[in-house]
């Protein structure tokens, strides 16, 4: 067991030591400004590890206060995963203007349809649950991981159509958000069928996916990355008569 809760403690730390490599890149980059809400993830889940970490370590700190500020912490970080979904799809159709002037409302619109019901399911489970909180929270982070796994499987199978590399970093950050939310959904679907003894398992499971979801990060950034393909894209394709017939409606 001790060796386990080493394991939990390295996988816990290692992640956030890594995730200052990604800021300090960042920043050398001058990536902060053109994926704010990704540096922002980023700084958040190191600042978010730093406090967690002591307070768990210090003898004056409650359980009550403690999971306190893990919630108010994961819904942050619940939040700036949506932030990040939209950030890649605005880089991703940051050439058809049209298009990405529809995305905003649309994403905003369903940002909204999917709090109200994470805040319906989770005020269902139970009637008057006093984890209402974590079961909203819980609901929204589901939310956050199928869209993440659904953003990866469209650049995936559309990446060629848009002229996205798989060696830019728009898909080194998706790739490794859909990693790490496709871990995040099994483990999920896997709790409800073992016995509680295995929560330290499948916890150290998706830790470890995020460890690894980091370092996808950090290679993607320190690689040399050719941008977007624009020369190998069809230059007629769907997606171009989609963003001029929009302009020519917004000009009516």
């Amino acid at each position: 067991m001790n060796s386990l809760l080493l394991l939990r403690d390295y996988l816990w730390l290692a992640p956030a030591v890594l995730q200052i490599g990604v800021l300090g890149v960042m920043v050398r980059r001058k990536l902060c400004r053109r994926f704010p809400f990704f540096f922002s993830y980023n700084l958040e889940c190191v600042l978010g590890t730093a406090v967690a970490f002591l307070m768990y370590l210090s003898p004056h700190v409650s359980g009550t206060m403690w999971w306190r500020t893990y919630l108010a912490n994961a819904a942050l970080n619940t939040a700036l995963r949506f932030a990040v979904i939209y950030e890649i799809y605005a880089h991703v159709f940051d050439n058809y203007a049209a298009l990405k002037r529809l995305g905003k409302p649309v994403f905003r619109g369903a940002l909204l349809l999917l709090l109200a019901i994470a805040l319906v399911a989770a005020a269902s489970t139970k009637g008057h649950d006093p984890h209402f909180v974590m079961n909203a929270l819980h609901v929204l982070e589901q939310t956050a991981s199928i869209l993440q796994v659904g953003l990866l499987l469209a650049l995936f199978l559309f990446s060629a159509y848009i002229g996205l590399s798989w060696r830019n970093y728009v898909f080194g950050t998706a790739l490794g958000l859909g990693i790490f939310a496709s871990v995040k959904l099994a483990v999920a679907a896997l709790r409800s069928s073992l016995v509680a003894s295995g929560n330290l398992y499948l916890n150290l499971v998706v830790m470890g996916s995020f460890h690894f979801a980091v370092l996808v990060w950090l290679f993607y950034l320190l690689a040399p990355e050719p941008g977007l393909n624009r020369a190998t894209r069809i230059p007629d394709n769907n997606l171009e008569l989609w963003n001029k017939e929009l302009q020519r409606f917004s000009r009516q």
